[in-house]
């Protein structure tokens, strides 16, 4: 019989989205988790290697997970952990899993700010964002806080992981957060999605996330008001803030919320071309 060519990073990309579109808003993250969990490789590494081919071994576990999806069993049941910047972080039913693309806040923080000193990083969730930047050799002091109690015993657990120690990890309501020091970076990604679409979204069962971690349940806009003044006093002068954003739709609302006589700032694309990381600059 004819010897059947191994399948490729972009055959098991494609199979992922044909399957798991028809039921879930979020197939393409999905796709991305369930793959980078059987190549054990990050975003990056998927992205530029989409013709390298996968062993038969792999694509036949590849194909058994989509389908465990397909019939609708919790994504983190399936992952267990995601790869993020190229470390293995334990996910749980109780906090937001760490989307692709924010992998670049990452790089973002390394070619555009260097070594901040001091860093705040607002909503823990698995603690990937700093536990990365700690292991890149980013920072030496870290405050990472996060309303859900579950989130950051997970993101304790992940630090054990990966023998990071420089970070404190606080049970805290940033809206009541009152901190000691002044900052060199403030981090976020914080829930945008506005509480009128997640109606559609849910109808489409994507909503594994818990609530909170996807919306304000306003406009998706509250944290980044709260941003804009919060930097004005607790970053330092010529201190830096960097948030993921609900990518295009909201860059008109952000440059009329973010004051220009206190930041500057620009916007940042993902690697789909989408505006998605807003980076400020304390005049």
């Amino acid at each position: 019989r004819l010897h059947m060519r191994n399948k490729t990073i972009f055959d098991a990309i494609k199979y992922g989205n044909n399957h798991l579109s028809k039921i879930f808003s979020n197939y393409e993250n999905e796709t991305l988790w369930i793959l980078q969990k059987v190549l054990n490789e990050d975003l990056t590494f998927i992205t530029l290697n989409k013709n390298q081919p996968i062993s038969h071994e792999n694509y036949a576990i590849y194909i058994k997970l989509i389908r465990r999806r397909e019939r609708s069993e919790p994504i983190q049941h399936i992952l267990e952990s995601v790869i993020f910047y190229g470390y293995k972080f334990i996910v749980d039913e109780n906090v937001f899993i760490p989307r692709p693309e924010t992998e670049l806040m990452i790089d973002i923080v390394k070619k555009q700010i260097g070594k901040p000193e001091h860093v705040l990083e607002i909503g823990t969730g698995t603690g990937c964002i700093g536990l990365s930047l700690e292991l890149e050799k980013v920072t030496n002091y870290f405050e990472s806080i996060d309303i859900n109690h579950d989130a950051i015993r997970l993101a304790k657990k992940n630090a054990t992981l990966h023998g990071c120690n420089k970070i404190t990890f606080k049970n805290e309501n940033i809206f009541q957060f009152i901190p000691k020091i002044k900052y060199d970076l403030i981090i976020s990604n914080p829930p945008y999605i506005s509480i009128k679409e997640i109606p559609a979204l849910e109808t489409e069962v994507s909503l594994y996330d818990p609530l909170n971690s996807l919306t304000d349940f306003k406009d998706g806009l509250t944290f980044y008001r709260f941003f804009n003044d919060f930097g004005k006093s607790h970053l330092k002068k010529d201190g830096f803030m960097l948030f993921e954003i609900g990518q295009d739709s909201q860059v008109n609302e952000l440059k009329k919320i973010f004051s220009h006589n206190v930041y500057n700032y620009k916007f940042i694309k993902d690697l789909n071309g989408k505006e998605r990381f807003i980076l400020l600059n304390k005049k």
